[in-house]
C-alpha cells in the first residue's frame, strides 16, 4: 500500500519536506471548488481523506499538501476557500454577530426603520467577501499549478464561475502581467517561469461528486460526460475565458482528452448513521440480502422482533453480498488525473490551435525551486491583500490591490451601474417641465416622484446612498434660485412669487368681493396684511363705486396719534376667559367689558322698559340665549305668539329712563401713543384703538329702496343668486303708554293696530315691521341671504313668507357652503347685515359680536362704547371684517364646511339688534 504524506502550509512536517523539496521534477495538482463536508475536505474523491492532516483548523485560505510516495512525481494541493460550506458559515456567523452588536447600540425605533436595509447591505457585503476571497485563492492556484481540479458537490456546472473566470482574466492581463515580472526578476523562480509569471496555462478538470443512479452502465455515463464537456467548452469559449492561444487564456481545456468526471461511488458521501442502522438490520434479520433479493423481509421467524417489521433497512441499499456495479472499477478520477500527469511529464501542455502550436509556455520545476516560488507568490497574492496595513511601493501592484474587488464583484458593478443609470433618469425626471420657481410642497412631490423613478432602475445596497444623493442634488437645484416665497396670506394661501425680502407678496388666488354698500363688485388679490384685507381694498372700491362716496356713514373709533412717536402696543398671547373680569391699577390695562345694555340679547335704551305677560313661552329664543337672572325687574321681556305662531317681542315704550339700573363700565380715554396692532375683541386692553376700522356701516338710501315683493334690485346690490335677494320681515310689538308723542308719526306710518286685551288697560299695542338679512358671499362673488342658521333663502318669484325671528334670536354661522356648485361647494362668509328700519320714532341699534371657532375662541366687536343708532325709515348695511386676526395671528377660514358643522367655525352671536325710542327735543 502506498504511503501518503500530508502537511499544512506553512508548518510543513520534516518528513514531507525531505521527500518533496528536492531537485526532482514535480507536477502540481490543485484541488479547489466547493465542499459540503464538515471538515471542508474535497480530497474524498481522491481516496486521500483518511490521510488528511490532523488537528487542523477550518479557515479560509488554508492550504494542505498531499504527496503520494508511490507516484513520486505529483503533488496535490488542497485549498480551503469561502466556497466551502463550513467556511462560508463561519463568515456568516461572524457578520451576523457584528450586525447584532451594532443594532443593540441604537434606539429601537431607528432599528426598526433601518434593520431591513442594513440586513440587505450586510448580505451583499458578505456575498462580495465570499466571491473576492475565492477569486483571490483561485488566481493564486492558477499561478502555481499545472492541473486544477474544480470540485462540485452536485452534477451540474455552476455558471456563477463564469463571471469569476472573466474577472480574473482581466485582472491578470491588466495588472498581474505588469507587476509580477518585476517582482520575479531578481528571484530564483523568475528565471524558470519567465515573464508569464506562472508554470503554464493550467488545465482545468471538473469533478462532480453527486452520483447519477439513472445511468446503468459506464458507456451511458461517459456519453453524458461528453455532453457536459461540450457545454462547458462552449460557455468558456463564448465568454473568452479560453481562446485559440492558450498562452493568452486564463487556463486551458484539453482538446482531445476527457476533462469531466462524474463520481460513481455511491458511498462517497454516505450517511454513517444510515449505514449503521442498515448494519443493525442485517444482524437482526435471519438472512442477508443477496444481490438478486427483492428487498422484502422473511417474516417466518420474528421471535426476536418486538413487533412485525421492526429493524427494516432505512433505504433501498442492498446489504450483504450485493455490490455496486461500479465498485469493481478503479477510481476514475485518479485515472483521469494520471493521464494528464503523464502528458505533462512527457511533452507538457499545448492546447492552442494549429496556428499557435509550439508557442505555449510550460515549466516543470524541481520541488525545491517550486516551493520557493510558492512562498513568494503566496505572499504576493494572499498574504499582502489580507493585510490591511500593507502599503505597496509599486504603483502597478497598488492598482491591482485597489481594483481587485471592484473587478471581481460583478454584482456590485451591476448594482452601481443600475443606480447610476437610475440616478440619471431620476435627475432628468425632476428637472422635467419645472416652472421658474416653485413651492416646497411641489419640490417634495417632485423628489418623491424622482425617487420612485430611481427605484425602477436602481438595485442593491447602494440604492439608499443613491436616494440620499438624489435628494441632495434636487435640494441644491431648488435652493439655487428656484424657491417660491411661500409666505402665507391671511387666508392660508402661499405667495406665488420667487423668494424675496420685501412685503410685496402676491398669491395666485383671485377673489371677487363687493364694496361697502354692496353695489359694486371687483377683483382683489389674496391679502397678506390685515389693513389690506379689511380697509385698503374697500377704500379702493369706494373710488370705483358711484354710491359709496355719497352715502351716510357711521364712523368707528380709530387710533389718532398725538405725535410722531407712536408704536404698536405689546400684548401677551395669553387667552383670558371673556367672562372673567381682570381688575388692575389705573396704570395697567384692563380687559374690555361691555355695558349691561349691550350684554342683553335685545338691548334696551332710554324710554323703553320690558313687562311680563302671562302668555310667556318657556321655549322663547330669548330664554335660550340668556338667563332671566341677568335681566332686572325693570327691564323684562314679554313674548307673545303672532299670527304665524312665531314668538315676537313686546316692548313697552314710555316713562323716564332709569339710569341707576343701567350698569356703566369704566372706560379710559383712548391712548394717543400706542395703538392696537390687531382687531378689537372682548379680551383687548381698554384704551387701545386700531389704526383703521375693519367694519363699515353705511346708509344706502330710504327704506323704499327695498321692496318685499321683488327683493333687492340688481342695480342696487349686484351678485345675488336668484331667489336669495330677499330680506326677512321681523315684527316687533310696541305697547304705548304715552302715545301722544307718537300720534302724528303713527298716522303717517299707517301702522296696523292690534286688538287690545280686555284685561289690559296699560295702553295701545302697535306693530313695527323691520326687515333684516344676513348676507353671505363666496370667493367667486356669489351672494345670498339665509332664512335660518342652516337654511339658504329660496324666495323664488313670490313674496318671502319666512319671518326674521330665526336669524334675530339665533346664532348665525360665520361660514356656510355656497350653492353655486354641487361638486365641491365654495365656502361663503358672512360679510354683511342688512337692516331696513321702520317709519316710527325709534332707532335700531346694532351690537355685533363675532365668535370665532378656533381653539382660542375670540369674540370680536366693533370697539364702540355706545352702539350705533340707525336712523328711522332707512336702509342700512353693516359690512363685517373680511379677515379676523387675534393676538396670536390671523384665523384661517375652513377649507370645507357643511350645514352640520358650520357652527364649529364661528358664528354671529344672537341678540345683536336693539330698539330705542328716538329722543325728542
Amino acid at each position: 500500500m502506498s504511503r501518503i504524506f500530508t502537511g499544512v502550509f506553512p508548518d510543513i512536517p520534516s518528513e514531507l519536506s525531505s521527500r518533496l523539496f528536492h531537485d526532482d521534477q514535480l507536477v502540481v495538482i490543485g484541488v479547489i471548488g466547493k465542499s459540503n463536508d464538515a471538515k471542508c475536505n474535497k480530497m474524498i474523491g481522491f481516496d486521500m481523506v483518511k490521510f488528511a492532516p490532523e488537528n487542523t483548523s477550518i479557515q479560509n485560505g488554508q492550504i494542505s499538501f498531499y504527496f503520494n510516495e508511490s507516484e513520486g512525481k505529483s503533488l496535490y494541493i488542497h485549498f480551503q476557500t469561502t466556497f466551502d460550506m463550513v467556511v462560508m458559515e463561519q463568515l456568516f456567523m461572524e457578520r451576523l454577530t457584528k450586525m447584532t452588536r451594532e443594532q443593540t447600540t441604537q434606539e429601537q425605533t431607528t432599528q426598526e426603520k433601518r434593520s431591513s436595509r442594513r440586513r440587505n447591505s450586510s448580505i451583499h457585503s458578505l456575498h462580495t467577501l465570499v466571491r473576492t476571497k475565492f477569486a483571490q485563492m483561485l488566481l493564486f492556484a492558477i499561478q502555481i499549478c499545472h492541473i486544477i481540479v474544480l470540485v462540485e458537490p452536485n452534477n451540474v456546472f455552476d455558471t456563477g464561475y463564469l463571471s469569476i473566470f472573466k474577472a480574473l482574466k482581466v485582472i491578470r492581463e491588466q495588472y498581474v502581467l505588469k507587476f509580477l515580472p518585476k517582482f520575479l526578476k531578481n528571484s530564483s523562480a523568475g528565471a524558470q517561469i519567465g515573464k508569464e509569471g506562472r508554470l503554464c496555462s493550467p488545465r482545468f478538470l471538473f469533478y462532480f461528486e453527486k452520483t447519477l443512479n439513472e445511468y446503468s452502465n459506464l458507456e451511458a455515463l461517459q456519453r453524458f460526460e461528453f455532453e457536459i464537456e461540450d457545454s462547458i467548452y462552449k460557455m468558456l469559449r463564448n465568454e473568452f475565458v479560453i481562446t485559440n492561444n492558450s498562452l493568452n487564456s486564463l487556463f486551458s481545456i484539453p482538446r482531445n482528452k476527457r476533462f469531466v468526471c462524474i463520481n460513481t461511488n455511491r458511498n462517497l458521501h454516505a450517511n454513517p448513521i444510515t449505514k449503521s442502522v442498515n448494519e443493525l438490520a442485517l444482524c437482526i434479520n435471519k438472512e442477508k440480502y443477496a444481490p438478486h433479493s427483492d428487498g422484502e423481509d422473511n417474516d417466518s421467524d420474528d421471535d426476536i422482533r418486538p413487533f412485525k417489521g421492526f429493524a427494516k433497512p432505512l433505504s433501498n441499499y442492498k446489504m450483504g453480498n450485493s455490490k455496486n456495479i461500479w465498485s469493481e472499477k478503479k477510481n476514475r478520477l485518479i485515472e483521469l488525473i494520471s493521464e494528464h500527469v503523464e502528458e505533462a511529464l512527457k511533452s507538457g501542455f499545448d492546447d492552442s490551435v494549429a496556428k499557435y502550436k509550439g508557442k505555449g509556455h510550460f515549466v516543470i520545476p524541481s520541488g525545491k525551486s517550486w516551493y520557493e516560488m510558492f512562498k513568494l507568490l503566496h505572499k504576493i497574492f494572499v498574504e499582502n491583500p489580507d493585510n490591511s496595513s500593507f502599503e505597496p511601493n509599486d504603483s502597478d501592484y497598488k492598482s491591482y490591490l485597489e481594483n481587485f474587488t471592484r473587478i471581481v464583484d460583478i454584482d456590485d458593478r451591476f448594482y452601481t451601474e443600475c443606480c447610476e443609470y437610475g440616478l440619471e433618469r431620476a435627475r432628468e425626471h425632476y428637472k422635467e417641465m419645472l416652472p421658474s420657481f416653485y413651492s416646497k410642497n411641489y419640490h417634495e412631490q417632485k423628489v418623491l416622484q424622482s425617487i420612485s423613478m430611481l427605484k425602477k432602475f436602481g438595485r442593491g445596497p447602494n440604492l439608499s446612498a443613491s436616494e440620499k444623493k438624489l435628494t441632495d442634488v434636487c435640494n441644491e437645484f431648488w435652493l439655487n434660485g428656484r424657491q417660491q416665497c411661500e409666505v402665507l396670506s391671511l387666508r392660508g394661501n402661499p405667495c406665488a412669487m420667487a423668494k424675496h425680502e420685501d412685503d410685496g407678496h402676491i398669491s395666485t388666488e383671485v377673489i371677487i368681493s363687493t364694496c361697502n354698500c354692496g353695489r359694486t363688485q371687483g377683483r382683489r388679490n389674496d391679502p397678506f396684511r390685515l389693513r389690506q384685507a379689511n380697509y385698503e381694498f374697500y377704500q379702493i372700491m369706494m373710488n370705483s363705486c358711484t354710491m359709496c362716496p355719497k352715502l351716510e356713514t357711521i364712523p368707528f373709533a380709530v387710533f389718532e396719534p398725538s405725535s410722531n412717536d407712536y408704536r404698536a402696543a405689546e400684548l401677551e398671547k395669553t387667552i383670558v376667559d371673556e367672562k372673567t373680569m381682570v381688575e388692575e391699577d389705573d396704570d395697567e390695562y384692563q380687559v374690555l367689558t361691555m355695558p349691561s345694555q349691550l350684554a342683553n340679547p335685545l338691548s334696551i335704551g332710554s324710554g323703553l322698559t320690558f313687562t311680563d305677560d302671562e302668555n310667556n313661552d318657556s321655549n322663547n329664543p330669548i330664554s335660550n340665549n340668556q338667563s332671566t337672572e341677568n335681566i332686572s325687574s325693570d327691564h323684562e321681556v314679554i313674548l307673545e305668539p303672532s299670527d304665524d305662531e312665531i314668538n315676537e317681542i313686546v316692548i313697552q315704550v314710555g316713562g323716564e329712563e332709569n339710569e341707576e339700573n343701567l350698569e356703566k363700565g369704566i372706560y379710559r380715554q383712548p391712548s394717543t401713543t400706542e395703538y392696537l396692532s390687531g382687531m378689537v375683541h372682548t379680551m383687548s386692553p381698554i384704551g387701545l384703538l386700531p389704526q383703521f376700522s375693519s367694519w363699515s356701516l353705511v346708509c344706502v338710501g330710504h327704506s323704499s329702496v327695498y321692496s318685499h315683493n321683488s327683493g333687492i334690485p340688481e342695480h342696487a346690490q349686484s351678485g345675488f343668486l336668484s331667489g336669495a335677494n330677499f330680506l326677512l320681515p321681523w315684527d316687533v310689538q310696541v305697547r304705548l303708554e304715552n302715545a301722544a308723542s307718537w300720534a302724528r308719526t303713527l298716522d303717517k306710518a299707517r301702522h296696523r293696530r292690534k286688538p287690545q286685551p280686555k284685561d289690559d288697560s296699560d295702553g295701545q299695542v302697535f306693530m313695527l315691521k323691520i326687515f333684516v338679512g344676513c348676507e353671505y358671499e363666496c370667493a367667486r362673488g356669489h351672494r345670498f341671504f339665509m332664512s335660518s342658521p342652516d337654511t339658504i333663502l329660496r324666495g323664488g318669484s313670490g313674496i318671502v313668507k319666512d319671518g326674521g325671528s330665526k336669524i334675530v334670536f339665533n346664532d348665525m354661522p360665520l361660514y356656510f357652503a355656497c350653492p353655486c356648485r354641487n361638486a365641491k361647494p365654495s365656502v361663503a362668509q358672512l360679510m354683511r347685515v342688512h337692516v331696513v328700519t321702520p317709519k316710527a320714532p325709534v332707532n335700531i341699534i346694532l351690537e355685533p359680536k363675532i365668535r370665532t371657532g378656533d381653539k382660542n375662541g375670540y369674540t370680536f366687536t366693533t370697539g364702540l362704547t355706545d352702539p350705533p343708532k340707525l336712523s328711522q325709515s332707512a336702509y342700512w348695511v353693516l359690512r363685517l371684517p373680511y379677515v379676523y386676526e387675534g393676538n396670536d395671528g390671523p384665523i384661517m377660514p375652513p377649507a370645507d364646511v357643511t350645514a352640520a358643522n358650520c357652527m364649529n367655525w364661528g358664528y354671529l352671536s344672537a341678540g345683536m339688534y336693539g330698539i330705542v325710542e328716538t329722543k325728542t327735543k
